[in-house]
């Protein structure tokens, strides 16, 4: 699914280029002789400068935050969806009590709304200065073009995101598939081993789905794998990379910070999982046909291979449980 939320953030240089946005608010900054140009994101509930103007007087960095309950110029924007220009905040009646103005040094802002392409906001680009102004018109709608280019490039990456999850993810479960899997997976070692974290792997069959096929046709087993899918949707982490690699065969992928219990916790977890699928489709297969073989392993950040390795070895942890089922 999409995340408006967080995709910006670890979307490849060449998807968006921020120093692109970088070159968009110094000249900003430099054209209308503010203090400062920002491109600001509204996350949830805070407010995140993407870019902030390199200009000397400039108060805003790259990643500062305040959040929604400040009576902020960008939440005006966030609540109207329009263009907000504030020539004399000073001596406005509804500004001179903000605390940007009342404690801060602001005395003037013109800003514009940013929005994604589903119509949803993304934030604001805006001119932000310690003096009272008045812009032409030829200068407010030049950051208007910039707005534009803006949009465009997050047209750029909805369109990246939409091709890659189509890539990524399982049709019929909507959980990654092989090709997600290792594309996450590869990641989440790299971070594991900077961060000398221990990674677990659950790998999780479901057995006999050939003979539920067989009896009530293939609508039911794939209903059979839709449950497994959804009770590792609600018993994993949000953390936890979850995949489907296989007709009846999926992968938890789990980083821990403290490596004390964490084959328990692995353990745990997989019981759990084979008791809330048991109870999920008691309803239609009465006949108790299908049931979970798992297996899991943990390696520590100086142990890990290559995931496919690691996978393998997880694998044969599984296999070696459905065969004592023999």
């Amino acid at each position: 699914m999409f995340d408006n939320q967080s995709c910006l953030s670890r979307t490849p240089q060449t998807i968006i280029d921020l120093d692109k946005w970088q070159q968009t608010v110094d000249i900003a900054a430099q054209l209308f002789g503010s203090a400062c140009g920002a491109i600001v994101q509204l996350r949830q509930d805070e407010f995140n400068v993407v870019v902030a103007s390199q200009n000397e007087d400039n108060f805003l960095s790259r990643n500062d935050s305040w959040t929604w309950d400040i009576n902020s110029f960008c939440r005006k924007i966030a609540e109207t969806k329009q263009e907000l220009n504030v020539q004399k905040a000073k001596s406005d009646a509804y500004w001179k009590l903000s605390p940007p103005v009342a404690e801060g040094e602001i005395r003037s802002y013109f800003g514009l709304p940013i929005f994604w392409p589903c119509g949803e906001l993304f934030g604001t680009i805006c001119i932000i200065d310690t003096k009272e102004t008045e812009y032409s018109t030829a200068l407010m709608k030049l950051l208007e073009q910039f707005c534009r280019l803006i949009c465009a490039d997050l047209q750029m990456l909805r369109d990246y995101e939409a091709i890659r999850d189509l890539a990524l993810t399982d049709d019929l479960t909507g959980l990654n598939n092989r090709r997600g899997l290792l594309f996450l997976g590869e990641q989440r070692i790299k971070e594991a081993r900077r961060a000398k974290q221990t990674i677990g792997i659950v790998y999780l069959d479901i057995d006999h789905l050939k003979r539920i096929n067989d009896k009530y046709g293939h609508q039911r087993g794939d209903k059979c794998i839709k449950t497994l899918a959804n009770v590792l949707k609600v018993s994993c982490r949000e953390s936890d990379i979850i995949a489907r690699i296989g007709g009846d065969e999926f992968i938890i992928m789990a980083s821990f910070s403290d490596e004390h219990d964490c084959g328990n916790r692995l353990e745990r977890l997989s019981l759990r999982i084979l008791d809330c699928y048991k109870t999920s489709v008691a309803e239609y297969d009465i006949d108790e046909i299908t049931s979970i073989s798992y297996g899991y392993h943990t390696f520590k950040y100086e142990q890990m291979t290559v995931l496919e390795d690691m996978i393998e070895q997880t694998d044969q942890l599984m296999y070696r449980n459905k065969n004592s089922k023999r």
